[in-house]
């Protein structure tokens, strides 16, 4: 089979091709496309899109069905180039073909390394998953399992690793000695931690900003935006959170620690929604079977106060019933370790990169 590698930008019949593959990868029940979001990323409407440069990138058969596809993303003033937004039949030559030709637009757009997957903005989407297949919850960065294969077969290397702890149901006699007597020692110095409202949720949101902006800038790929795109691409939250199940932290009122959970709506939320998916999301968001335990973050002055916060979020999982999910902690993070003995499973997710020598 011969195949042909298509470097497009807002050719019609390219993007809907591109965003075609993953229906014809994924089943209905595991599929976690944003096709619309794609589409902007695309044609240069995202509200990220003024920060980069994208390169789009198709591997069509002799049939014209796409076979392969990625997005190469390009920064000012950065030399690493970002490849995402991938998605690949396990055909080792196609990916090849496709990961080739990202390489040598890198090089030509002055990079001298290339960092994946990344959907072109760290605020997006990153990393592959690389075990518990049969497992997904809402947030993942789901795959298919040879796409890291696919490429370190290409020469990609893993340069960062990340976790996910699936907790069992916490039972109502379950103590955690280290962990409460922290929460309430904190609570003791002055420390208020508690949930967010409907009404204080803007406010919430971007307090939320404040203390990520600055706690999460030494991750790969990070970039900073602004107050009003961070409210812009998290702002949907508010519909599916479950107030309880969000904490803050204030010391002398200033907001110095966030943890944010939601339901686990599993694929619910993804892609165009119909009446019954809507329908679906309602009926878990009255009654959860599980929790996602998206995004923490502790002002790191404030020594202790993680394990607090997490003591909180223990304490309303033992009155829901229900298992969840710690979510995508980097390797090195503390609070992977909390509340080990609750843990039954570890998902794993990698970031790879590879460095461009320039003789394509």
């Amino acid at each position: 089979m011969n195949y042909r590698v298509i470097s497009f930008s807002s050719e019609e019949q390219y993007i809907r091709k591109f965003l075609e593959l993953p229906g014809r990868l994924y089943s209905r029940k595991e599929i976690m496309q944003q096709p619309e979001e794609e589409r902007r990323i695309l044609t240069g409407t995202h509200v990220l899109s003024h920060y980069f440069t994208v390169f789009p990138l198709l591997v069509l058969d002799e049939e014209k069905n796409p076979v392969s596809r990625a997005v190469l993303t390009v920064y000012p003033g950065d030399r690493t180039a970002y490849l995402g937004f991938f998605e690949s039949e396990n055909n080792e030559k196609a990916a090849s073909m496709l990961l080739q030709k990202a390489e040598k637009i890198a090089v030509n757009q002055n990079c001298d390394k290339i960092c994946g997957p990344i959907d072109a903005s760290f605020w997006i989407r990153y990393r592959f998953k690389t075990n518990c297949f049969d497992r997904s919850y809402t947030g993942e960065p789901y795959n298919r399992d040879y796409y890291t294969a696919l490429w370190q077969k290409s020469g990609y290397e893993v340069t960062e690793r990340y976790y996910s702890n699936h907790y069992r149901s916490v039972e109502r006699s379950h103590q955690n000695a280290l962990f409460s007597a922290r929460l309430a020692q904190k609570q003791e110095e002055g420390y208020r931690i508690g949930s967010p409202s409907k009404d204080t949720f803007d406010r919430t949101l971007i307090e939320v900003y404040e203390l990520l902006i600055e706690l999460y800038q030494n991750f790969p790929a990070y970039k900073r935006i602004s107050r009003e795109e961070f409210v812009s691409l998290y702002s949907y939250l508010k519909m599916l959170i479950r107030y309880p199940m969000v904490k803050m932290a204030y010391y002398q009122g200033k907001a110095v620690g966030f943890f944010i959970s939601i339901p686990d709506y599993g694929n619910a939320v993804y892609g165009k929604l119909t009446l019954l998916d809507y329908l679906r999301i309602l009926r878990i968001h009255a009654r959860p079977a599980s929790y996602v335990m998206l995004y923490m973050g502790i002002d790191a002055s404030h020594h202790g106060l993680g394990k607090a916060m997490a003591e909180a979020i223990k304490e309303e999982l033992k009155i829901s019933g229900v298992p969840s999910v710690g979510a995508l902690i980097r390797q090195g993070n503390i609070n992977k370790d909390y509340f080990q003995e609750l843990i039954d499973c570890e998902y794993e997710y990698v970031l790879l990169h590879k460095n461009l020598t320039g003789g394509f």
